[in-house]
């Protein structure tokens, strides 16, 4: 099972519907998907597709189901984990409690891909997703916000450890004002941190993606003639043209980090 994390340094700038429909981009190519909720104490996974969960990964905390127990289909061709939005003590587990959820995800088997759509920003849980996982995808916009706190979490990573990241610019005017972003974070990562960017594409604003949201559907299926959508499989072919090289090891690998071992 490979690992893809989506993060960003900032809310608001689409990580959860990217997370979403990468998922589903890289589901229609063949691959077994399952989305894990990482947004622990305010999860939008479930919100933007419309599935109300009758279980989620606080039962797992609470040691009343397993992973494998509360795994819901989505309809359109992943699975997903639930998150437990709006329970305040998910926001920052305790290493008791994560030692419970991560190592449960070993009795997961079947997937290609566990995508986890992060929190925003960089605390504890944020950043031990982001470490353990085989690649790891920054979402940002345009916005000088969003930018200077794309370069914030950049940071941070890289601080602690020089990992490979890619880069993936949402909502942006042109494809030339997403590669004078791309080529601002590149410039800043290759002169200043010990690491590396690789810059997978981008996302035009686009009305339809918005009123995808509102719908509770995933833009793939509302809006898949659209250039967004397009842009969106073409990402997703992106990190599907990656070696798969050790990928069988990867979950224990994931796990083993995930819970500093």
């Amino acid at each position: 099972m490979r690992t893809l994390c989506v993060t960003s340094g900032k809310g608001g700038v689409g990580k959860t519907t990217l997370s979403i429909n990468l998922g589903i981009a890289i589901a229609r190519a063949g691959r077994k998907v399952l989305l894990l909720d990482g947004d622990l104490g305010l999860a939008n996974l479930n919100v933007m597709l419309g599935i109300i969960p009758k279980l989620t990964i606080h039962d797992v905390v609470r040691g009343q189901k397993t992973l494998a127990q509360i795994v819901m289909p989505t309809g359109y061709g992943l699975d997903l984990i639930a998150g437990a939005s709006g329970i305040a003590e998910l926001a920052d587990l305790g290493e008791s409690e994560r030692q419970n959820v991560m190592h449960d995800l070993e009795g997961l088997s079947g997937y290609d891909f566990l995508i986890i759509d992060t929190g925003a920003g960089i605390g504890d849980n944020v950043i031990r997703f982001v470490m353990a996982a085989d690649d790891v995808i920054i979402v940002t916009t345009p916005h000088p916000t969003s930018l200077t706190d794309a370069y914030g979490i950049i940071k941070t990573i890289l601080a602690h450890e020089p990992k490979p990241l890619k880069l993936l610019v949402n909502n942006a005017p042109t494809a030339a004002d997403a590669n004078r972003v791309a080529s601002r974070l590149k410039s800043v990562t290759d002169r200043f941190m010990n690491g590396t960017l690789d810059y997978i594409g981008y996302v035009p604003a686009d009305a339809l993606i918005e009123k995808s949201i509102l719908a509770q559907k995933p833009h793939l299926v509302l809006n898949p003639g659209s250039a967004s959508a397009q842009r969106i499989n073409e990402a997703a072919m992106q990190l599907l043209n990656r070696p798969e090289a050790n990928i069988k090891s990867s979950l224990g690998r994931f796990l083993r980090r995930l819970i500093g071992q």
